[in-house]
């Protein structure tokens, strides 16, 4: 195997599953600390969970898509990469209210509340995360374009000079 191909390939994994990685570890956490701090469980509190979880996504894709008007885009790869190594904000965001909605409100009602509501504070700041991401890359690009206009305009004074 070649390591351009390796290379390619991670970065590939990384773009395409980054995003549901960090969701996956928020919503995975989410259910262990319910499973200790609400101390209430059993199936139908797991398929309360799972329902909590899917009613915050449909909700979130619906004001998302402008009730399913408007398709979402893709963020380029530099910006997704950057925000997926900011992840660890979303994630930790994600358990610690987990674990406190579970240590305060406890009972069947904190399965689906906890779904619910670290679904919608992953995906918030996982958004936060790539506007941030996106932010560095529009200065970045745009030092880069300065740059690029400096050097031309002196490259262009240099050969009026060499004409005169």
């Amino acid at each position: 195997m070649h390591l351009n191909h390796l290379a390619h390939g991670l970065r590939a994994s990384l773009r395409n599953n980054g995003q549901a990685y960090g969701f996956s570890v928020s919503i995975t956490a989410a259910l262990a600390l319910l499973n200790t701090e609400a101390k209430v469980s059993g199936a139908a509190h797991i398929i309360y969970f799972a329902l909590g979880a899917a009613v915050a996504f449909s909700v979130l894709q619906a004001i998302a898509s402008n009730s399913f008007r408007k398709p979402l885009e893709q963020e380029p790869s530099t910006v997704t990469a950057m925000g997926i190594s900011l992840s660890v904000v979303s994630v930790g965001t994600s358990a610690v209210l987990a674990w406190t909605t579970a240590h305060f409100i406890g009972g069947v009602i904190a399965w689906p509340v906890t779904a619910f509501l670290v679904s919608v504070v992953y995906v918030l700041v996982a958004g936060l995360e790539l506007a941030i991401a996106q932010r560095a890359q529009e200065s970045s690009s745009h030092g880069e374009a300065t740059e690029r206009k400096t050097a031309e305009e002196e490259e262009e004074r240099r050969s009026d000079g060499e004409k005169e």
